[in-house]
């Protein structure tokens, strides 16, 4: 067996895990798996973004599912609210959840060319939009992408300024050694890797849908070379954290943020050629490679991939997300795609 098959088998036994997922009450994804507890309950959210994912992989039926299950359950405003469902009474509609799962439409409408996702996809830009005033999240910069997606379909010019301008707040947050203000959860300047590649894969594709590196990619540079240059000498284990200084917390490892920050620098070798993402994203996918369980006996742990390396790391200690696969399957993808990117494992 050569070593391109193994990796191509790390991505087989992910996309089977996500099909899993599936709760067989609503048709969603169920957010993660613990081996004391075994399944949660179904996560709209994670649903939406791992549409792209499965069309990817082929599974139409599953990605129809997921779908059907978030027209469910959309407001008649067309926003979603957080969390897992079913949610409390009242809960408040939630503006990154809503975003998450419009990218979901939109690749469900490019899919098919089916005119009830694009309704829906609509509905939720319209509220992204009269909301765009409370995005103040560093990592909102997840919403300026997904309201660029659904600009890009609709022709929509409010969309795009709204985006444009979450952009532009966030980008006045940049430190002078590249990190970003805020950009952890509850506006921390320390971060899981996890929302620091929520912020700075926002702004790349928001580059890339505009046309603009100067403005939303070159900023970025410094980031960049400091995660790429530390994956490379780490063999692949980033730190779990890092803070707006690039102080690290070094005692575990986000493998969903590793995960992501693969895909940034794909991303950004894409747009801007650089050997060191290759050598980099590759490295992150191999180190994630090297703990995920393809043979595991139990169905809940087979092919998962936790949120921290070791388990009990602080990023959701002890638990299996569903999004911790969906970004490995995607930044294998990336590599595959990548003609330069040599599939070596380690």
């Amino acid at each position: 067996m050569n070593q391109q098959t193994d990796i191509l088998l790390n991505l087989g036994a992910a996309q089977d895990w996500i099909a899993r997922s599936r709760s067989p009450r609503t048709g969603g994804s169920r957010a993660y798996f613990t081996p004391l507890r075994g399944w949660s309950r179904t996560y709209p959210e994670v649903t939406g973004c791992l549409i792209p994912t499965v069309l990817r992989a082929g599974d139409e039926p599953l990605a129809r599912s997921f779908g059907e299950f978030l027209l469910e359950i959309q407001h008649a405003d067309g926003a979603w609210t957080p969390g897992m469902w079913p949610t409390r009474n009242h809960a408040p509609r939630n503006a990154m959840s809503t975003a998450q799962i419009l990218r979901g439409l939109c690749a469900l409408y490019r899919h098919s060319g089916e005119q009830i996702w694009l309704d829906s996809a609509e509905r939720a830009a319209r509220w992204l939009v009269d909301a765009a005033d409370s995005m103040q999240a560093t990592y909102h910069t997840q919403i300026a992408w997904a309201l660029l997606e659904s600009a890009s379909l609709m022709r929509d010019e409010a969309a795009r300024a709204a985006a444009i301008a979450i952009l532009e707040r966030v980008r006045s947050r940049r430190t002078l050694i590249g990190g970003f203000t805020g950009w952890g959860f509850g506006g921390s300047d320390s971060a899981f890797t996890h929302t620091i590649g929520y912020t700075l894969r926002g702004f790349l594709e928001s580059a890339r849908l505009l046309g603009d590196w100067a403005r939303f990619g070159a900023p970025l540079l410094n980031a960049l070379r400091r995660l790429s240059d530390d994956a490379i000498a780490a063999d692949g284990r980033l730190p779990g954290a890092y803070d707006t200084e690039w102080r690290s917390d070094r005692r575990y490892s986000c493998l969903s943020g590793n995960a992501q920050i693969a895909l940034c620098l794909l991303t950004a070798e894409a747009l801007k050629p650089d050997e060191r993402y290759r050598r980099a994203a590759r490295a992150l996918v191999e180190e994630i490679c090297r703990h995920q369980k393809v043979d595991h006996p139990i169905p809940g742990v087979r092919g998962a991939v936790s949120g921290s390396y070791p388990i009990w790391g602080r990023y959701l200690r002890g638990r299996y997300p569903s999004w911790s696969a969906k970004y490995l399957c995607d930044a294998i993808a990336a590599l595959r795609s990548s003609p330069t990117a040599a599939l070596t494992m380690t």
